[in-house]
């Protein structure tokens, strides 16, 4: 017969399973009753981690419950509570010294002593997801009754755990929803309000709904990548993956490997069946960004990937279906590059279904300004400054430069005066415009000087100016300049040209 207190204390256990209070002073508030209604000196919930090897004190109760807390684990069958955490079988043990399966080692280095102890397993269905253990009965041996009462209690534990974790799945979903929305938001804060990027926005949410290969052309800065999620997102693939490929940026000799993927024992290191780009993108969307950098080699893959919708992984000879949306960038007149015979004719032909050339910033001069604020704003909350705006000497320096680099080049330009500035204001010194601007005269650059040292300041600005508007891809610059990286490196030292 359980007695009156012993009744009083489960029907206030009842009552705070009613409460909105947070999951840990939920339990924490169930396990010290529960330890109280079975007089148990102190109480213990321990779960697995995310692999289920081990064992974790989430709540500890007692005198030296904080102590327990901070500085242990068990592993998988490790101790009365690894036993039962184990086996699913809820133990009673009043001679623990004797007890094989006892782990002294937690009493021993916090000098207390365990004279017996219960434990009961946390249960869904089958699933095992921790152990609650009580220790110390204060009048006597653990009973069969005890055991009871403690497995009840474990038993709506195991459920507020097993219903906590689903909450704070939805709550981690719903927070890469939010991102993924931001996202999507974000992808189509395209700034500007130049009749020109009107109609090129026009252009891309028309074609967004429709199955059509998008070509995006222009210069580097334009924003390029940032149409093609505009695309993406307003597609009917927008729940699917969209993957971007740099095709600049990926070694000639791991680009077939990156796009199509390889099976085990393809190549040295291929030590399981790895997935592409191409595969990661399926039901979705691919963006080939810098396409006018493909070997030829990988465009002849490409292409018949395009027409056949198949992609057939390195060492494996069975084709593998896969449908992909292609929407690729370049910064190159591909026209001329297949006239050098370095762009198949016909693939371009398939990628260029519907093409969008993105305007420079100098075509677009009256959203410059709009940028600017839009990338100040950003910031200054970025740099936790209060920045209130431009001074009127550094506003008509901004209208006023052609912007090589384009968006990039201003997002950059603002960030570091941002970075600089010790005042509420942008002024003009810290508006370091690093690209020669063929709007300056020869003299502003070189002034008089002795030719070496002419020569010097030529090299500094062209070289910087090449860096800036290759994104600082020195393999890349190095070629156009058609030297050699390690001596581009060290004229980038001896020049004391700096990426920002």
């Amino acid at each position: 017969m359980i007695s009156i207190d012993k009744v009083k204390k489960i029907l206030e256990i009842i009552s705070l399973l009613s409460r909105n209070n947070g999951i840990e002073d939920l339990l924490s508030g169930i396990i010290n009753n529960a330890s109280k209604v079975i007089d148990a000196e102190a109480a213990s919930l321990l779960l697995f981690d995310k692999n289920k090897e081990n064992l974790f004190f989430y709540i500890a109760l007692g005198e030296k419950g904080e102590q327990v807390k901070e500085s242990f684990s068990l592993k998988k069958g490790q101790g009365i509570a690894g036993w039962v955490a184990l086996y699913g079988e809820p133990l009673i043990v009043n001679d623990p010294q004797n007890d094989p399966r006892f782990f002294s080692k937690i009493s021993e280095e916090i000098n207390y002593k365990t004279r017996n102890l219960l434990c009961t397993p946390m249960k869904i269905d089958d699933n095992i997801i921790g152990v609650i253990e009580v220790i110390n009965k204060i009048d006597g041996p653990f009973t069969e009754e005890d055991k009871e009462i403690l497995q009840a209690f474990s038993n709506q534990c195991a459920i507020l755990v097993f219903n906590a974790k689903i909450f704070n799945d939805l709550i981690k979903t719903n927070i890469a929803l939010k991102d993924e929305l931001d996202k999507v938001k974000d992808s189509r804060k395209i700034i500007g309000e130049s009749p020109i990027i009107k109609d090129k926005i026009k252009l891309a949410e028309m074609v967004a709904h429709t199955e059509s290969n998008v070509l995006l052309q222009g210069e580097s800065g334009t924003g390029k990548e940032l149409f093609a999620e505009l695309i993406h997102y307003l597609s009917p693939r927008k729940n699917a993956p969209f993957v971007k490929v740099n095709c600049a940026a990926i070694p000639e000799n791991l680009l077939e490997s990156e796009l199509f993927g390889y099976k085990k024992g393809a190549f040295t290191g291929a030590v399981k069946d790895t997935m592409g780009k191409i595969e990661l993108a399926n039901n979705g969307t691919l963006f080939l960004d810098e396409i006018g950098e493909l070997p030829l080699s990988i465009q002849a893959k490409l292409l018949r990937f395009i027409e056949n919708k198949e992609i057939q992984k390195l060492g494996d000879s069975n084709p593998i279906p896969v449908n992909v949306r292609i929407i690729s960038a370049t910064n190159k007149d591909l026209p001329k590059v297949i006239a050098e015979k370095k762009f198949r004719e016909d693939l371009y032909y398939r990628i260029n279904v519907f093409p969008i050339y993105l305007p420079p910033l100098r075509e677009r001069k009256e959203d410059i300004e709009i940028l600017a604020n839009y990338f100040l704003k950003k910031y200054s909350i970025e740099t936790k400054k209060k920045i209130r705006g431009f001074s009127e000497e550094a506003i008509e320096i901004i209208k006023n430069y052609t912007w090589p680099g384009n968006v990039r080049e201003l997002e950059n330009v603002i960030e570091r005066a941002c970075v600089l500035t010790n005042s509420d204001i942008i002024n003009s010194d810290v508006l370091l415009l690093t690209s020669i601007d063929p709007k300056n005269s020869f003299s502003d650059i070189f002034k008089e000087m002795p030719l070496k040292e002419a020569i010097n300041v030529f090299k500094k600005e062209y070289i910087n100016y090449l860096l800036n508007k290759n994104n600082w891809k020195q393999t890349k610059v190095a070629k156009i300049l058609d030297i050699q990286r390690t001596y581009l490196s060290r004229l980038i030292k001896e020049l004391n040209i700096n990426k920002y």
